[in-house]
Order: structure tokens, then C-alpha cells, then sequence
């Protein structure tokens, strides 16, 4: 065999087992965004960042690891460390104590919003499970690092190539992650990233033996995909919060996992909204969840229809009192309960915008027959579609447009990088929704009382108010609550007294409470944020920050205010959401110890800083700041794309496919495009400059394109980010070849840094971009490369090749 057949099948094994790395990367997301908090799907990163780095350093400290002879071995074994989390999977149906032991202290208390779960206590027990099932799904990234850093090891200082391969076979497993998962289930597509990465075995081992062993072990973990799809066997067990086995129904894809179950008894008496004055029958209910806690419900439709007083009865239903006969816009309806509410009035007609595909069909097919098919009445119309790009192209106008509370939440359908942000609920959005109003039309916006959330939807609406020139905000907004739930109204005409007297006699009957206009002695907080001429005090005195989100930072469920996120102290009675990011806080610092435990203290101990003639420590900075600041433009530039494409799915698609294909070009002709160190400095000040317009200019014009048709959307997300990706793909393939022959024993040291900055900024930029915002997190990035070219430049001139650069 011939050198070039042996590089090509190099260059080929490479991509394969880049792209089953990849895919089981996205898979982790999907499985961690069903299992736990959606906070922790971005764990799968950083995780897959560790094991590339720690791989590095152990071909460093010892460079035999990475040769030729256990590439095979090693490809296998990640294979198969990526069908174990699919049999730990399958295992729990047998032995459901795994899931309590390791999984369920993960999830909030179902429909217990006054509960805290398990995970809000801090303590070393939660670092001891979250250090474990970190190590637990993490390990296989290691050996793909051992291999990946034995071959660049190897070619270097050429590695342009072998560095390619890389970025594209990622790219692949990139591009096939929706695909696969619009067939099969998260856990299923686990057994084809495994074949993926043992396809590889033998073109790294041109045995014959290798070749068979190979081919049978990717035949036979397609044939545990086709097994764990058919059976269900490896179907997570999860619903509300605890163990569930009979699941009536699961739907997959890579926005998703939606689950039917069947709702107890006590999850159905007298929830927050419904009247507790209704004294008469409930329609039959099925639970719907998406992911891990984003709840509907599934209503019998014979009863709904015969029982309109049940829905009537629901603080939900308030603007059709004061608005008969309305033309209603509905966001997020979910399983359809909202549809419902509108139907119960006489006259009212629906427009329904739901985003999630599988949420529609479980309502329209798979429960047709007990829901009666609500979206398909002839007084509703429905759209599959994002809420914002809807009421943007839009040009109707209508009397109400409504979203309830307990289907709000976009997140757990969004799985990477996402947290607690929602762009339905920012300064901008709310001026989208004024904007398709009538001159009497009322939003209305439902979500729980505690945890700062009225505070905030009373904030957002005082802010649009002002937006919009309106001198006395108080005779636009009310607010009725009832117990834990609040429905904020704000109508585009101030309320008239037969407005008001109407919300009184609905008050009266049903129970509710009126929050706003405040009827008790002195003022309250509601009162202060509407009726204070100074709102910027008002919102001081309030130990949360419960100001309006905007666009560039809309984190509508955090209202930690960054002073105390950094100190660690979190005032008063923290919500849901707020404690979920204090774990991604310990997350983030206990990454940090891992990271820092395998990836600098091991060569620091066992060999000393690496020896760059009196330049070592320019040399380590600049690959840390590349490092830092390629993980904070990409995931900022997710950020910046989620708007124009309407789904975090989306734009993480984009992103990752924009930013491999991309950067493995810039790969391909650093040599060319950077031959020199000054040549290469320019290139990172382009970096820096393209971050700046990500940051500042980017947004505006996406938000032009908003309108255009999916496909042209998707085009121009997609040249705005290839640009600074090819860029990106230079800085560190450039700087190893000038390097020149020292980076053989160099690069371990230099993939250490490297990964160590990039798992630190795989978290740390989400804990950036939710307390900064998104221009911020992005200027952060475009520093980083200001560093990298000051770091360049303190190396010199006329340097040496043994001093290790060349000019």
C-alpha cells in the first residue's frame, strides 16, 4: 500500500470517527434535555471538549498511545462506550432503581411549582452525581482525543489536512443528526454513532482480521438501533418528573421527545387557574410533556364540548369575558386547552400557532379519536410555525391574542446552549404582538405569579407602554391571579369602567383575585413597577431583576441579578429556573476542577511547562485565547441566529454545519491564506472584526429578513456565518506549521490548552451570554482574538526556527 492510500484512508477514518463523535455529541443533548433540566444539555459540550483535550495531554505524556498501532482498538472501544449509555438505557426498564439512584433527583417535583426539587440543595452529594454522570457518559470522548492527537501528533507541522478531516467528518455527523432523529429515537440513534465511529477500525488497521471485526461490530450496533427502535426496549422511562412505564405514546425528533401519559387522578383536581367555585364534571385528560417540563394536556373533546363552562371557569379565558365574539391569536396551545377556552364563547373564532410538529400530530392523530381533533374545527386555523416570525408576517388583526402558562416554555424543546431564554417574552416581541392588535385588542398573557414572573410580565408591559408613547400605563394593564397563577392583560385602548365592572362580576364568580389595580392598603410591587414615574427605581428596590428582556438578552425565567449570580448569593425565595442555573453554576465549576485535574496538572507535574525558547509563555496564551474565543463567537452566533430561524434546533444546525464546513476549509488553505506569522496576525484581526459585526450589525440585518421563506433564511444564516468560520479555521493549523518542527513534541501540550480554554468556555459563555447578553458574549470573543494577536505579536521579530517560530 502506498503512502498516499495510507494518508487517504487516514484522512477518510478520520472524518468517520469525527462524525460518530459528533452525532453522539447532539445525541447526549437530546437525551440530557429528556432525563434532567435543559440546563444541563449543554454539558455534552463541554464534556466532549474534555475528553478531546485529556486525550491530547496522554499522547503528550505518552506520545506511544497515539501511534498507529492502537488506533483500531481505541476507535472500538469509543464505539462501544457509545452503545453503553443505549444499554444503561435499556437496563433502567429492568431495574428501575438506576434511574432513582441516578436521574430522577434531576427533575423538578411534577406540577409542584411551591416544591423544591432535590437538586436546589447544594451540597456535596449533587457535585458527587454530577461528577459521575459527567464521567459516566464522558469517557469515550478520551479515547477519540488519543486518537485524533496521535494523528495530528504524527503529520505535524502538516496537519492542514488530517486538521480538515476533522471539521468535515463533524460536519456530517452534524448534518445527519436531524435526519436520523426524524426516524428513529434519541437512544436508538446512539447504536449509528457507534457504527459510525467502528467503520473507521479498519481503515486505521488494514488487517483482515480488523477489517471483519469492524464491519461486524457497525452491523451489529445498526442492528441494536433497528432493535431499540422497534422494541422500545431503550425508550426513557420518564414523564413528569419520576419513573414512568407505560407511556402511552412517545414522538421523537431533533427538536424533541413528546410523551403521552396517563395524568393520576390528584394532577387533575382543581390546578391553579381552574375556578375552585367550578363544582362540575372535568372533561378527561391525558398528560403531554415535552422533553422534561414543558407540560400540556390532552382534553377529551366530547366533554369539552358538551361542558364549555369548565373552560369558562379558567383565568385563561378572562379577555373573551371583556371581548364577546373575539378573533383570537393563540401562541403555543399546546394539547389544546387554550383552543378550548376560546371555543367555550359563542362568536370566537381561532388562529392557532403552534411550533412543535409532534405536539400537533399527538393531538390531531395519535389521540384524534379521544381529543375530537380540535385544530381541525371549523372555527380554528392552525399554523405550524414560531410565534414570532407569525406575528411579524402576519396581517391580520385581532381582538385577543393569548398564551397560557403552562406550555410557555420553548427551552426543553431546544436542547444545546439554550437555558432558560425565550424570545417570546421581550421588549421586542411585545411590540410584535401590539402591532397585530385591534384598536381594542387585548394581550393576554398567562404564567405563575411566584418567582418574579408577574413581576416581569407587568415590567414588559409597562415597558411597552412606554415604547409606544402611552403617558398613564395604569389604564392599560390588569392583572387577575388565581393562587399561584397570574394572567397579565394589557389592552391597546385603556380599560373602561364597563371593563372594569365586568373583571369584578368574572372576579366574583369564579374566585379569582384582582393584583392590579392594587386593592389593598399602601402599594405593592405590581403597583410600583406600573405606576412609579421612575420605573428604573421602582425595579432597583426589588432584590431580583425583573426588568424587561430584550432581544440581545432574553432570558425571561432568569431573574438573578449578575452582582449576586458571581457572589453566589441569590436573595429571597429563588424560582425554578434561577435555581437551575445556580447548578449550571457548580456545573461550570466543577468542569473546571475536572478540567483543570486532567488536563494541567498531569503535565505540569510530570514534565514542566513546555520549553518554546524564552517565548513559551506567548505561545500558550495565544492557543488559549483561540481556543476561548472560537467557543464563544460559535455558540454567540448561535444566539444570533435563533430569531431569524425560529428554532434553537435550527440554529444550531446552521452554526455547527456553517462553522465545521467553514472552518475545515480555512484548514485546508491556512498554508496559503496565512504563510506568514504577520499575514496570520491580519487574518486574526479580521476575526475580531467579524466578531464585532455579529455582535453589532448582524442583527439588524436578520431582522430584515425575518419575512423571506424558510429556505432562504436557512441561505443567509448560513453565508452571514461562513465568513468568520473560514477565518476561524486558520488560527490554529497556521501557527502549528510555523512552528515549524518543534510542534511534534509541542502540539500535546498546545491540544491541552487549547481544549482546556475551549471546555471552559463551553459553559462559561452561557453563564456570559445570560447575564450580559449576546453582544456581549460576542465582543468577549472578538477580544479573545485581540489577545491571540498581541500574544503574536510578543513573540518578536526574527525569531529562530529552534526558538519555535518562523517567519
Amino acid at each position: 500500500m502506498t503512502a498516499g492510500e495510507v494518508r487517504r484512508g487516514e484522512l477518510l477514518a478520520l472524518a468517520l470517527l469525527s462524525a460518530g463523535m459528533l452525532l453522539y455529541e447532539l445525541v447526549l443533548i437530546r437525551i440530557f434535555s429528556v432525563l434532567m433540566w435543559y440546563h444541563f444539555a449543554s454539558l455534552s459540550i463541554g464534556l466532549a471538549l474534555l475528553g478531546l483535550g485529556a486525550g491530547g495531554l496522554a499522547v503528550g505524556l505518552k506520545p506511544s498511545l497515539g501511534s498507529a498501532a492502537y488506533r483500531a482498538r481505541f476507535t472500538l472501544v469509543f464505539a462501544f462506550g457509545v452503545v453503553s449509555v443505549l444499554l444503561y438505557l435499556a437496563l433502567m426498564h429492568s431495574l428501575p432503581e438506576l434511574s432513582r439512584l441516578t436521574l430522577a433527583p434531576f427533575h423538578q417535583p411534577f406540577y409542584k411549582p411551591f416544591e423544591r426539587a432535590q437538586t436546589t440543595d447544594l451540597d456535596v452529594e449533587l457535585a458527587v452525581r454530577l461528577t459521575v454522570l459527567s464521567v459516566g457518559v464522558g469517557w469515550p470522548f478520551f479515547f477519540t482525543g488519543v486518537v485524533t492527537a496521535g494523528v495530528l501528533r504524527e503529520r505535524a507541522p502538516d496537519i492542514k489536512k488530517h486538521y480538515a478531516a476533522t471539521f468535515l467528518g463533524s460536519a456530517l455527523g452534524c448534518a445527519l443528526f436531524p435526519l436520523l432523529l426524524s426516524y428513529v429515537s434519541a437512544p436508538a440513534a446512539l447504536g449509528v454513532a457507534g457504527a459510525f465511529a467502528a467503520l473507521s477500525a479498519p481503515l486505521w488497521n488494514r488487517s483482515k482480521s480488523m477489517k471483519w471485526t469492524g464491519t461486524a461490530v457497525a452491523a451489529c450496533f445498526v442492528a441494536l438501533c433497528v432493535w431499540a427502535e422497534v422494541s422500545g426496549s431503550a425508550e426513557i422511562p420518564f414523564a413528569r418528573g419520576r419513573y414512568d412505564p407505560d407511556i402511552l405514546a412517545v414522538r421523537w425528533n431533533s427538536m424533541s421527545r413528546v410523551a403521552a401519559f396517563s395524568l393520576p387522578p390528584d394532577d387533575m383536581l382543581r390546578p391553579q387557574g381552574q375556578s375552585v367555585k367550578y363544582k362540575g364534571e372535568q372533561p378527561r385528560q391525558i398528560g403531554l410533556v415535552v422533553d422534561d417540563s414543558g407540560y400540556t394536556n390532552l382534553y377529551d373533546g366530547a366533554q369539552s364540548a358538551a361542558n364549555p363552562e369548565f373552560f369558562r371557569a379558567n383565568l385563561v379565558a378572562m379577555p373573551y369575558h371583556l371581548r364577546p365574539g373575539a378573533k383570537a391569536l393563540l401562541f403555543g396551545p399546546g394539547g389544546g386547552k387554550d383552543v378550548w377556552i376560546a371555543l367555550s364563547f359563542p362568536g370566537v373564532t381561532v388562529q392557532a400557532v403552534e411550533i412543535n410538529p409532534q405536539v400537533v400530530e399527538m393531538v390531531e392523530e395519535t389521540f384524534g379519536a379521544f381529543t375530537g381533533k380540535p385544530y381541525s374545527d371549523g372555527r380554528v386555523k392552525l399554523a405550524v410555525a414560531d410565534a414570532r416570525r407569525y406575528a411579524r408576517q402576519d396581517s391580520e388583526k385581532y381582538d385577543v391574542i393569548g398564551a397560557s402558562a403552562v406550555f410557555g416554555r420553548l427551552p426543553p424543546s431546544a436542547g444545546a446552549f439554550t437555558l432558560s431564554e425565550d424570545l417570546l417574552h421581550t421588549a421586542e416581541a411585545f411590540e410584535d404582538y401590539w402591532d397585530r392588535l385591534t384598536g381594542d385588542g387585548i394581550l393576554s398573557v398567562t404564567r405563575f405569579a411566584y418567582e418574579q414572573r408577574a413581576l416581569r410580565l407587568t415590567a414588559l408591559a409597562r415597558d411597552l407602554l412606554e415604547r409606544k408613547g402611552i403617558a398613564e400605563p395604569g389604564r392599560h394593564i390588569r392583572v387577575v391571579s388565581d393562587r399561584g397563577l397570574a394572567n397579565v392583560m394589557v389592552s391597546k385602548k385603556p380599560f373602561e369602567a364597563k371593563d372594569d365592572e365586568k373583571i369584578r362580576e368574572v372576579l366574583d364568580r369564579y374566585g379569582f383575585d384582582l393584583l392590579y389595580p392594587y386593592q389593598g392598603a399602601g402599594e405593592s410591587q405590581l403597583s410600583r413597577i406600573v405606576d412609579s414615574k421612575n420605573v428604573e427605581e421602582a425595579l432597583k428596590d426589588i432584590p431580583f431583576d425583573v426588568s424587561a428582556p430584550t432581544d440581545d438578552r432574553p432570558f425571561f425565567y432568569y431573574t438573578v441579578r449578575p452582582g449576586d449570580f458571581i457572589s453566589g448569593s441569590i436573595p429571597g425565595r429563588a424560582g425554578f429556573d434561577d435555581r437551575g442555573a445556580e447548578i449550571l453554576r457548580l456545573s461550570f465549576i466543577i468542569m473546571i476542577v475536572i478540567s483543570t485535574a486532567s488536563l494541567l496538572l498531569p503535565v505540569l507535574y510530570l514534565r514542566g511547562l513546555p520549553r518554546v525558547g524564552r517565548k513559551s509563555f506567548w505561545v500558550l496564551s495565544y492557543f488559549f485565547a483561540i481556543g476561548f474565543g472560537y467557543m464563544v463567537l460559535e455558540i454567540g452566533t448561535m444566539k444570533r441566529l435563533l430569531l431569524v430561524l425560529g428554532h434553537p434546533v435550527y440554529a444550531v444546525t446552521v452554526t455547527l454545519l456553517a462553522f465545521l464546513l467553514g472552518s475545515g476549509a480555512g484548514c485546508l488553505l491556512s498554508e496559503r491564506m496565512a504563510p506568514s506569522r504577520k499575514k496570520l496576525g491580519l487574518w486574526l484581526l479580521v476575526i475580531a472584526v467579524l466578531g464585532a459585526v455579529q455582535a453589532h450589525f448582524t442583527p439588524h440585518l436578520l431582522s430584515a429578513v425575518m419575512n423571506y421563506p424558510f429556505a432562504a433564511r436557512f441561505a443567509i444564516a448560513l453565508l452571514v456565518t461562513l465568513p468568520l468560520a473560514f477565518a476561524m479555521g486558520m488560527p490554529f493549523p497556521a501557527a502549528i506549521s510555523q512552528l515549524g518542527e518543534s510542534s511534534g513534541n509541542l502540539l500535546p501540550w498546545i491540544w491541552s490548552v487549547n481544549g482546556f480554554a475551549s471546555v471552559c468556555a463551553s459553559l462559561g459563555v452561557l453563564l456570559l451570554a445570560m447575564n450580559f447578553g449576546y453582544s456581549a458574549t460576542l465582543d468577549m470573543g472578538a477580544a479573545c482574538y485581540l489577545l491571540a494577536f498581541v500574544s503574536l505579536a510578543g513573540l518578536g521579530t526574527g525569531l529562530s526556527s529552534d526558538e519555535g517560530m518562523t517567519d
